[in-house]
């Protein structure tokens, strides 16, 4: 099979009553509110004002100028379709090359432009000993300014596992191995697993940043780790993108066994096809003469290509963790997570301390890729925040580009590579999956634009409680479409805040009632009912009515109420879904039945196990007057305390799967069905419960036939066929320019957007559904049979004993069908009170853990409701 890549795979995962008399809205009383640095040819921050490239607001709402200019983008049509992009350079006569695969002929290629990458011709495939096949892989490759390429060659033997082999191509093609040998590798596991707890192979474009790359956001795992706001992931190299990986950081293995099928891989097998040596994770070339060289453990070797010497060794002490690392000119600029470092490559020594560059950080956050205009002198950078500019030794940094703008803020763009053009244009290699490439490459051309605003004319405030990866690329998307809008959107519960829920409601309802709240929220683990009847949100039934798209109706109109008004609408949603043998569950069984089984929820967090249910049962809870129904609560904590067993305190102390997001890390994840699949395949724990929102179905599948009897259906609820309502949009009754927001609520029910997908809930419209389910990406393309096996290992990196092996196909229709029918059964949105629900995590955490009763903690639980309702 071709291009198989080992990768990662990580899953995780209000409010008070409103006193606000004189709003209207969906209550039924009316609608209320209607070079050596860049310098004023392209400089300053886009937004700052004067000579610089913008304002921050326009300026004309208060009688000034608005301020002008600012960078666009536009992405690079091309024939050629790209599986990856390694590297990028402009060589010494002004070319533009390029290596990377070419995804239709399935060759490592250098390409070149002569009109800025505008277009591309081939120069050449590089050697056959240096094209995937059976036998290895190249992982990593660099270009000189000459024009030559380095590529890391891992060789696979077996026995041996793989042996990197570093080959020279000169520039018109001839190749040639350089004398080189890894030196041993440190601090690696024994097993070779690198300390991750989940791997993965894929052959569907994994290194070329598509749906299935490492670093991609696929099932909740890597997003933008930049911290804050956004980044690279930690493997990263001199310059190299992730998700060109490696094993055990995102790279090829072999599974010897049983290959494309859906049976239990053998472990030893998996972890002999990369074996335990020290392996390549990234190349940059140090002039035509030297390669800088990355391995596992973060060291990085400056070696001579024609000898094969070692010229320098760059190490990290154990307290400082390499990040980054990029060359700059002849200095080697290494991003731990503590600090920046910069070393002159000539002398190997570290020189002093940049300071103000240190302090950027926190301001710019960490580098995506960089780039010099001036031989090194100073260095241009991209972080999700934008562009920026720092001359080496000096005291300034300069923001030229703000990312909110454009798509560096969409959390499914990741920077692969940067080239200045000049100072007002840059290239960028990126890994866009919500691009219309098959691949997800993408090259983008930024260019400064004069006469266009520092800052769009218009300003659309978006609020949401916990950050969201849809919204954000929904609004980077919008944002492209309509340049002369600028949404703002503020996440409530931001990691560095510190702010409660209730504490986040009250602030929200106190600047709703002042005029100056958000145009557009997003209610998720808000009281959209409260909110209806206190008029705080506008009636949407006419934007549902009008929207294009053959949508779930049953979910598109869960909160209309009986006059025809909807004040909410779900764009998204997710199903409380249950996986687990015949011996545990039953598809459709009732609650009671279920959790009459003893320890059918053992093993698992009790908190987690509270939560999820909360989502199949508060629904119930709710009477007519608004007020919990306390019997069923105990009734619900003593079911759950049968169906949990003893608690015997390991579930508290076992590895938590986090997923780090740019704005924080989403509370669904952990809750997600895709968090317990690989325990259940490992029959650590009896059955799995969970949200389903689009996660790897074909995982699933691959785990049902694990068990005996395995089978998956709706979680059971006191509540019937209850979904959880995903991305509720809501308008503002005070919001000043409803028609905007309208139009971008509008918006995100429409085809474009609700094709947007990063596993956090299904999308509303049923051929965007669809796409979710079906894999179409796996359809195989002309000359194959399949389109990948993906490999992925149940346990942690002292432990690799559990494995499933699929083949990554199509889901069949009845496969499609399955799903399809449990949407259309949907009738129950969840309570969706992030307040309430914190209450009864709280209890209900105590009652499985033996500390609490479950009548006593429904009491508690009553009286904390009670006075909150009440307020």
């Amino acid at each position: 099979m071709k291009n198989k890549k080992w990768k990662r795979m990580v899953g995780i995962l209000v409010s008070i009553a409103l006193l606000c008399s004189g709003l209207v809205g969906c209550s039924g009383k009316g609608n209320g509110g209607s070079s050596d640095s860049v310098g004023n040819s392209a400089g300053g921050t886009e937004g700052s004002g004067g000579d610089s490239a913008g304002g921050a607001s326009d300026g004309s709402a208060n009688g000034t100028e608005a301020a002008m200019g600012r960078f666009l983008e536009e992405e690079i049509e091309s024939a050629i379709l790209f599986a990856n992009i390694f590297d990028m350079k402009r060589m010494d006569d002004g070319t533009i090359r390029l290596i990377g695969n070419d995804a239709d002929q399935g060759k490592l290629c250098v390409w070149d432009s002569k009109d800025a990458g505008q277009s591309w011709e081939k120069a050449f495939a590089l050697s056959d000993e240096l094209q995937e096949n059976g036998d290895g892989y190249v992982d990593y490759a660099a270009l000189s300014n000459g024009g030559q390429s380095i590529a890391a060659y891992n060789q696979i033997v077996k026995g041996k596992g793989i042996i990197p082999i570093l080959y020279l191509t000169d520039r018109e093609g001839n190749a040639s191995k350089i004398p080189f040998e890894m030196p041993d590798k440190k601090d690696i596991s024994a097993n070779g697993t690198f300390d991750a707890s989940v791997y993965s192979s894929s052959t569907v474009y994994d290194s070329a940043g598509g749906e299935n790359a490492e670093n991609q956001p696929t099932e909740g795992e890597n997003s933008k780790e930049e911290n804050p706001g956004g980044g690279s992931p930690e493997e990263g190299s001199e310059g190299e993108n992730p998700e060109e990986g490696s094993p055990g950081e995102g790279s090829e293995g072999e599974n010897s066994e049983g290959e494309g099928s859906e049976d239990e891989g053998n472990a030893d097998d998996a972890s002999e096809s990369y074996g335990s040596n020290n392996l390549i994770m990234g190349l940059s070339c140090l002039g035509e003469d030297q390669v800088l060289v990355k391995d596992v453990s973060g060291r990085i070797y400056q070696v001579s290509i024609s000898d094969g010497s070692i010229k320098q060794t760059y190490e990290f002490g154990e307290s400082s963790e390499l990040r980054e690392s990029f060359l700059v000119g002849d200095k080697l600029v290494c991003q731990t997570d503590a600090e920046v470092l910069v070393y002159d490559t000539a002398t190997g020594e570290q020189q002093s301390k940049e300071d103000t560059l240190q302090k950027s950080i926190t301001e710019s956050g960490y580098f995506l890729a960089v780039d010099s205009l001036d031989d090194g002198k100073g260095m241009y950078w991209l972080s999700s925040k934008g562009l920026f500019h720092y001359m080496f030794g000096g005291s300034v940094m300069e923001q030229l580009m703000d990312g909110s703008l454009n798509s560096l803020a969409n959390p499914s763009f990741y920077v692969n590579r940067l080239l200045m053009l000049d100072e007002q244009n840059l290239l960028v290699a990126a890994n866009d999956s919500s691009s219309s490439s098959p691949t997800g490459v993408v090259l983008v051309k930024f260019t400064y634009s004069a006469d266009t605003p520092a800052r769009p004319e218009k300003e659309l405030k978006v609020y949401s409680l916990n950050d969201s990866r849809e919204m954000r690329q929904a609004i980077s998307h919008y944002q492209k479409e309509h340049t002369d809008i600028y949404i703002n959107y503020e996440v409530a519960l931001a990691e560095e805040n510190g702010m409660t829920v209730s504490d986040a409601l009250k602030t929200l309802t106190t600047e709703v009632m002042a005029g100056k709240g958000p145009d557009v929220l997003i209610l998720d683990g808000m009281p959209v009912e409260t909110y209806a009847e206190k008029g705080i949100l506008r009636d949407l039934a006419a934007i549902a009515a009008n929207a294009d798209g053959n949508y779930f109706e049953n979910i598109l109109h869960a909160y209309q109420d009986g006059q025809g008004q909807m004040c909410a609408i779900p764009a998204r949603f997710m199903m409380p879904m249950a996986h687990a043998g015949s011996e545990y569950y039953t598809p459709g069984e009732g609650f009671e039945s279920f959790t009459e089984r003893k320890d059918v929820l053992a093993h698992m967090e009790p908190d987690s196990v509270v939560e999820k249910f909360w989502y199949s049962c508060g629904a119930a809870w709710k009477k007519e007057d608004g007020t919990l129904d306390g019997q069923k609560v105990a009734d619900f904590l003593a079911r759950l305390k049968n169906a949990y067993g003893e608690f015997d305190g390991g579930e508290d102390e076992s590895a938590e799967i986090v997923l780090a997001m740019e704005g924080g890390v989403s509370p669904l994840h952990k809750i997600s069905l895709d968090y317990g699949e690989f325990d259940l395949a490992g029959k650590k724990i009896n059955a799995n419960i969970g949200l389903y929102g689009g996660g790897d179905y074909g995982l699933i599948r691959a785990v049902s036939k694990k068990l005996e009897g395995g089978d998956f259906g709706m979680m059971p609820g006191q509540a019937q066929n209850v979904f959880v309502p995903s991305m509720v949009l809501g308008v503002s009754s005070k919001s000043m320019q409803p028609e905007v927001a309208e139009a971008f609520v509008g918006y995100l029910l429409s085809a474009d957007a609700q094709k947007l997908s990063m596993n956090s809930g299904f999308p509303v419209d049923r051929d965007a559904f669809r796409s979710v389910i079906d894999g179409h990406e796996y359809e195989p393309k002309e000359g194959q049979e399949t389109a990948g096996v993906m490999m992925s290992v149940a346990g942690n990196s002292e432990d690799v004993s559990e494995a499933i092996s699929y083949e990554m196909v199509p889901s069949t229709e009845e496969e499609i069908k399955k799903l399809t029918d449990l949407a259309e059964s949907l009738e129950t949105p969840a309570l969706m009170d992030d307040v309430i629900k914190e209450a009864v995590v709280e209890q209900g955490e105590k009652v499985l853990k033996g500390e609490l009763e479950p009548q006593a903690a429904a009491d508690a639980i009553m009286q904390k409701v009670n006075i909150y309702l009440a307020e």
